[in-house]
């Protein structure tokens, strides 16, 4: 090796080793303020990214806003995101990585990584706000807070709904026939024990037709499609509604297809561009976030933040979907529970503890939520929302249009 050979590795060694200490300088406490460490686990490049990505544009923009804006004295909030995948195996890795980057809080967004950190959370003593809500993450009790509420939850709700205000028993003269179809994960399992038990809690009105559950990542249908041929309503949710819904139109066969939780909403442009709005006319949604076309303070703060730290991506990130909406709705809830705790501690004593004790006796309230009803957690309850609006997908309208006022969940 030449002598400029030897000095070029030597300056380029002594870069390497300086770039973590220019990166440590740079996220260096100011005086008087202390750094708090948000976690994220998400999917940011896998079936759930087209919804989830707005996700993950909204928790930045939204720890940017309270930066900027000096919404909780004293703490300058920092933001660390896992890439998830959609792949399970990637839940614990992104855990401790989330961890081992100082996380004092962490935010998932696909449901089965509450269910999957769970014991380590409780373990740990690490909160996990879940944006998504599984049922598995609510018993026993823990340190899994769910901003939102379970798929199951939403499905009792919607087939109530369906059987008092959408299905004409007597001038069908029968009861509606129900089908499910989707990918094997724990959502979709969830849904299914859920129809078995409101069908048997509601005999004379739903007949179940069956559940046709596939390898994850399957988007061919075949004789699933056919199987639910016959059916009046069919759920299918989120990411492979498109692939399904397409093959059954394809076919020639007529269903009104749900999807509970706001899975459709969230995948509002991934569906349109797939489908558009005529083959999506009249499919069913259950949400308890307001859209884009509400006009509420909580849209108004989104288009504000949109705005104001992503003006070029603005009208992509509204058409997209619920999800970017929806994460302002269930941060304001996040981040007013971590300032509750820190005005409790101060900034210098924040902990996972100090969460936790403010989330067990958070409540709704202020300006922002007059028009909802109100919502908590407690010692024993997991879940916040308590209400859902039954919505549509309106050809006429080219958007969403809600169908109903507040609704309470059937919970058990």
């Amino acid at each position: 090796m030449n002598y400029k050979c030897k000095i070029s590795v030597v300056f380029l060694l002594i870069l390497v080793l300086l770039i973590p200490l220019s990166l440590s300088c740079g996220e260096r406490d100011e005086p008087g303020v202390v750094t708090i460490t948000i976690g994220e686990i998400t999917d940011l490049t896998g079936p759930g990214s087209p919804a989830v990505i707005t996700l993950h544009y909204c928790l930045q923009d939204m720890i940017s806003y309270y930066n900027d804006e000096g919404l909780i004295p004293g703490v300058r909030l920092k933001m660390v995101a896992w890439d998830n995948r959609y792949d399970p195996s990637r839940e614990v890795l992104g855990y401790d990585w989330a961890k081992g980057k100082g996380a004092k809080v962490i935010v998932v967004i696909i449901p089965q990584s509450g269910v999957m950190l769970k014991p380590y959370a409780d373990r740990d003593r690490m909160p996990i706000v879940a944006l998504s809500t599984h049922r598995d993450t609510l018993h026993p009790p823990g340190w899994v807070f769910n901003m939102s509420n379970s798929a199951d939850m939403h499905l009792k709700t919607l087939l109530k709904w369906i059987s008092e205000e959408h299905w004409n028993y007597a001038q069908e003269g029968r009861v509606f026939k129900f089908g499910l179809a989707g990918w094997s994960e724990p959502q979709i399992l969830a849904i299914k024990k859920a129809i078995e038990e409101y069908v048997q809690d509601n005999p004379g009105q739903v007949d179940f037709v069956g559940s046709y559950i596939v390898p994850f990542g399957t988007m061919m249908w075949g004789h699933e499609v056919d199987a639910l041929k016959g059916c009046d309503y069919i759920c299918v949710m989120g990411y492979p509604m498109g692939s399904f819904m397409k093959r059954f139109q394809e076919k020639g066969y007529n269903a009104t297809f749900i999807d509970p939780s706001a899975g459709a909403a969230s995948y509002r442009g991934f569906l349109v561009d797939m489908l558009g709005y005529g083959a999506l006319d009249g499919t069913l949604t259950s949400n308890s976030a307001p859209f884009w076309s509400d006009k509420t303070p909580i849209t108004d703060l989104a288009r504000e933040l949109l705005q104001r730290y992503r003006p070029q991506q603005a009208e992509d990130v509204i058409y997209a979907g619920l999800a970017y909406v929806g994460g302002v709705h269930n941060l304001l809830n996040t981040f007013q529970i971590l300032a509750n705790a820190i005005e409790a501690v101060g900034p210098e004593n924040f902990s996972g503890q100090a969460f936790y004790d403010a989330a067990i006796t958070y409540k709704t309230s202020g300006t922002l939520w007059e028009e909802y009803p109100q919502w908590e957690f407690t010692e024993t309850k997991r879940y916040l929302v308590n209400d859902v609006i039954i919505s549509e997908f309106s050809a006429e309208a080219k958007d969403l249009v809600n169908l109903s006022g507040w609704l309470p969940l059937i919970t058990d």
